[in-house]
Formats: C-alpha cells, structure tokens, sequence
C-alpha cells in the first residue's frame, strides 16, 4: 500500500472544514457588526465631548461643523478604521442649546438592518 491519503480521506476532509466553516462565518459577520456599532457610538461620544468644548467657549453650539477638510470642525464626520469607514458621523439637529449628531452606516456599507444610531444633547442613544 501507498503512504498517502485517499481520495475519499481528502474529501471528507474539506466537507468538514466547509461545514465548520459555514457555522462560523455568520457569527463572525455579527461580531464584526457589533464591534462596528460600538465603534460608531464610541465615535458620537467623543464628538459630543467636542460639542460640550464648543459650546464652554461661546455658550451656544450654533457654529459648530463637522468637516474633515475643514479646520475648524469639531470633530470628523467619519469613523476612523482601516480605511474603510463603516460610519459616516452628520449633525441632525443644531440650536443653541441642543444638538442632535448621527452616525450612519456609510455608502455600500451595511450590517444586518444597518441602523442608523442617533446621540442626543442629554446623552440619550437611539437607533432608527
């Protein structure tokens, strides 16, 4: 005899690494899903924190901009990452006292329903 596998031994091989894989590839997905949203939340915090900033220097949030290319943004309206943006970060609402900023799942970018998570001036996250 040969010291070698079968065909069959090699076959039943992929068959069990195909269905290993097809079990673990969507909870993967979700994960990735999840740790994206949290990123986006993570994201409207820190634009907030930059917000409350704004608002001590004048005691008014209009005037505030979210803009990468501009210089006076308070903060980015991306999610940092690889490269890839999962969030594109927008204001909603903007008076003097109150704000509403969104963080939405950016162009050809989705995960599950692809909500879009929406942060309040009194801290208050929703999810439309």
């Amino acid at each position: 005899m040969g010291k070698g596998y079968s065909l069959i031994e090699l076959m039943v091989v992929v068959a069990i690494i195909g269905i290993i894989s097809s079990i673990v590839y969507p909870s993967y997905q979700s994960y990735a899903c999840d740790t994206y949203r949290s990123q986006a939340v993570a994201d409207l915090r820190v634009c907030s924190l930059s917000l409350e900033r704004y608002y001590s220097d004048g005691f008014t949030f209009l005037g505030a901009v979210i803009d990468d290319t501009d210089a006076d943004s308070v903060c980015s309206e991306a999610s940092p990452g690889d490269g890839n943006t999962k969030y594109d970060i927008s204001m909603v609402t903007l008076t003097v006292n109150n704000y509403v900023i969104q963080a939405a799942p950016a162009t050809g970018q989705s995960c599950g329903s692809g909500t879009t998570i929406q942060l309040a001036t009194d801290g208050t996250v929703t999810e439309i």
